[in-house]
């Protein structure tokens, strides 16, 4: 994976949100272009921007790799032949699955 540029672009200090936009160097847009994202810090135990972006970055990056992945894919992969294919593999550790992203704050018709 490239490198990745976390972004805060608001944040609401009543309800302890901060909302912010990520890209990453295989990013078809601007990090500006991109919808942001909200989180609540009281979910993270944080106290300062750098831990705040040092504990959710495992999270963008799964994200990340996921529209990354999705932006670049330019190839039609022919899967008429996959039928029935069957494989054994080993697992991967994964990290605790956690809240979608969600959309809002930078529009305020949006309600959390």
């Amino acid at each position: 994976m490239s490198k990745i540029t976390i972004k805060i672009v608001e944040v609401d200090q009543e309800s302890q949100t901060v909302v912010i936009k990520y890209a990453s160097e295989d990013s078809k847009k601007s990090i500006d272009d991109y919808p942001p994202v909200a989180f609540q810090i009281s979910n993270y135990g944080v106290s300062t921007p750098e831990e705040f972006i040092e504990k959710i970055t495992p999270q963008v990056t799964y994200w990340l790799l996921d529209r990354d992945a999705k932006e670049n894919s330019t190839t039609n992969v022919n899967v008429s032949t996959w039928i029935g294919h069957e494989a054994t593999v080993n697992s991967l550790p994964l990290p605790t699955p956690m809240a979608p992203p969600i959309e809002g704050l930078a529009d305020s018709e949006v309600i959390l």
